[in-house]
């Protein structure tokens, strides 16, 4: 891509001469490009390497169709459009994987004035698995305060997803059960269900609804947390193409609940943190550091 400036690249995980991680980290390097990649999800080493991609720079990983690609590709159109329209809006020159983040939050309180947090939200879409890594590998280990997480991955990524990112942030990652009672760990909703609480804090999975484009969204989850956590709880919404989480986000501050969207330098696309702000669902507008030091002190006894 030296030669010329490429929108966005499409690659398999699997190539002759090198992985797709690999010809990632390379195009990094060399000349930024927003990369997607397609990798099978019919054994686990590949669902790996598509996940570690994201460390490498990926802005995205799709699952690849069965048996001959070009023969199924209308399996995947309309996702493979959508992720490519996504990653060709990433702004790749203003934020890096692992952006050295020290300067100080943009605006919003100080970490100080968060009091009786009893459970966490986060949502994230393209971008968002390097951001949770980020965020959740320097937290408090195990960290105590339950987190609900939503992040719009394809649905054969999601037992994967949940591994991944337990083993590298050495977190404690769980996929969610409907009626489980709220305990300390990262919940993940187990693929094509909201996750939410009951009323006696127990944790709700639910189907999608008519209409929706997300399932599971940050929308559900927010609302969810306001209706039976209200100031209680801490939303958090992280880079993304859309709105997802923005309506979400405002319910939960309407119940008093606590709300942090990310700021627009630090997101890979300031799509859904801009939809919050906007709506003026966001207490706070933060890095992804500055999150984490908000989590870490929540998390104090």
């Amino acid at each position: 891509p030296k030669r010329r400036r490429h929108d966005v690249v499409l690659m398999d995980i699997h190539m002759p001469d090198m992985d797709g991680i690999q010809a990632t980290r390379e195009i990094m390097q060399t000349c930024p490009v927003p990369v997607v990649i397609a990798s099978s999800t019919l054994r686990k080493r590949d669902v790996d390497m598509g996940l570690e991609a994201y460390r490498a720079g990926a802005v995205s990983v799709i699952e690849k169709p069965e048996g001959a690609v070009l023969l199924n590709l209308s399996k995947i159109g309309p996702q493979l459009k959508s992720e490519l329209q996504a990653a060709a809006q990433a702004r790749l020159s203003r934020v890096a994987p692992r952006a050295p983040e020290n300067r100080a939050s943009t605006t919003g309180w100080p970490v100080r004035q968060l009091e009786g947090i009893e459970v966490v939200g986060l949502c994230a879409s393209t971008g968002g698995p390097p951001v949770l890594l980020q965020i959740l590998e320097t937290l408090p280990r195990p960290y105590p305060v339950p987190i609900l997480l939503v992040q719009h991955i394809s649905h054969a990524f999601v037992e994967g997803f949940a591994h991944w990112l337990g083993s590298t942030t050495r977190q404690r990652v769980n996929l969610a059960v409907a009626g489980a009672r709220l305990e300390p760990g990262i919940w993940v909703s187990p693929g094509e269900l909201h996750i939410g609480l009951t009323a006696d804090r127990r944790i709700d999975l639910q189907p999608r609804r008519s209409g929706e484009i997300h399932c599971p969204s940050g929308d559900a989850l927010f609302e969810s947390l306001a209706k039976a956590m209200g100031s209680a709880a801490l939303g958090v919404l992280l880079t993304g193409m859309g709105a997802d989480g923005a309506q979400g986000l405002l319910a939960l501050k309407q119940a008093g609940g606590h709300t942090i969207v990310q700021d627009e330098a630090s997101s890979l696309i300031w799509g859904m943190p801009k939809a919050g702000k906007e709506l003026g669902a966001a207490d706070a507008e933060h890095n992804p550091s500055a999150i984490a030091r908000v989590l870490a002190e929540i998390a104090r006894p």
